[in-house]
């Protein structure tokens, strides 16, 4: 409601002539609208006037309502109550009109305050857009200024391990940035539409991670948008879970197909991840990706679940909408 009525106010003020010559045209289509339903509204004289003068105090200004109110009594007065085509109404028409009248008054007053309002609020929103867009940049920096550290203490390096160790952070660290790089020109308080981020997230690793083996990443998930904070841990969730299929489900030159699919049944958000690969490990401790999953999900009232996929693994992470969007 509040979009529909920032769209029907004007840009720019117009000068008094054109909003009071504006006035004037809608109370006379009133004024036709209202002849033309005479047998229905013949009780009702000042029905149809109330919405007129709403609109042109929306419109313009309360002077423009106060015009309006003033025009739309004096046209009811002469040609929709008893005797017609004269002023000399009774006392209790009189009355009638009287009390049409504060009414229109009041009610334009209050519309005034109420466009004035609406103005200030969308363009606190756009204040709060740019601000939001200018954060998310400044943080996208820092992260790229991280991760290119990041890097170069892994090519430094000569130990496999170690190497193996940074390239896993610079890869979450990666995550985080993708994130606040979909902030960029939000327009919805700060929302990640979750389909975009995680297909991109996923396509990256994809090409990063399964050299020349012939392995697909295909993305199926819901068109749901959560905040920045919920992203990154949906998003490190899916990178730990991929990032192990692509590392260890196809050994040697095996191929195959690594499905992520995202749906919600209202009540949760289920992520799973699954390949067609060696299948899940028997017995093996859980390595610090593994922890991390956990963890994640946790703190988003979530639990993890393997299981084998015949053939393949997989790995469903069911997720609480309620810790989701609060």
């Amino acid at each position: 409601m509040e979009n529909l009525l920032v769209r029907l106010l004007p840009k720019q003020r117009y000068g008094i002539t054109l909003r009071y010559a504006a006035t004037s045209l809608i109370v006379a289509i009133t004024a036709l609208l209202r002849y033309s339903l005479d047998g229905p509204l013949e009780n009702f004289p000042l029905l149809l006037f109330v919405p007129a003068v709403f609109l042109c105090a929306l419109l313009f200004d309360r002077g423009s309502g106060f015009f309006a109110t003033i025009l739309s009594a004096a046209v009811s007065a002469y040609f929709f109550i008893e005797p017609y085509f004269s002023f000399a109404i009774g006392i209790q028409n009189f009355f009638a009109l009287s009390l049409f009248v504060i009414i229109g008054f009041t009610m334009s007053l209050v519309t005034e305050v109420l466009r004035k309002t609406i103005r200030r609020l969308n363009e606190s929103e756009k204040t709060k857009a740019l601000l939001l867009e200018e954060l998310a940049h400044r943080t996208k920096n820092d992260l790229a200024i991280i991760s290119s550290a990041i890097t170069l203490q892994s090519s430094a390096s000569r130990d496999p391990a170690v190497r193996e160790a940074l390239s896993a952070a610079n890869a979450r660290v990666l995550v985080v940035a993708q994130a606040q790089e979909r902030l960029r020109g939000d327009q919805n308080g700060g929302l990640v539409g979750l389909s975009g981020y995680v297909g991109a997230l996923c396509q990256g690793l994809g090409d990063l991670l399964r050299d020349v083996r012939p392995i697909a990443v295909r993305v199926n998930c819901v068109p749901i948008s959560v905040p920045s904070s919920v992203a990154v841990h949906v998003g490190l969730i899916v990178n730990e879970l991929v990032t192990n299929s692509l590392k260890y489900a196809y050994p040697t030159e095996r191929g195959g197909v690594i499905r992520v699919d995202i749906v919600s049944d209202g009540t949760n958000l289920m992520v799973t991840v699954v390949d067609d690969g060696i299948g899940c490990p028997k017995d093996v401790d859980p390595g610090l990706g593994s922890k991390l999953v956990r963890l994640l999900a946790k703190q988003l009232g979530g639990r993890v679940e393997r299981e084998d996929a015949n053939p393949g693994c997989c790995v469903r992470v069911t997720l609480d909408e309620r810790h989701l969007l609060a």
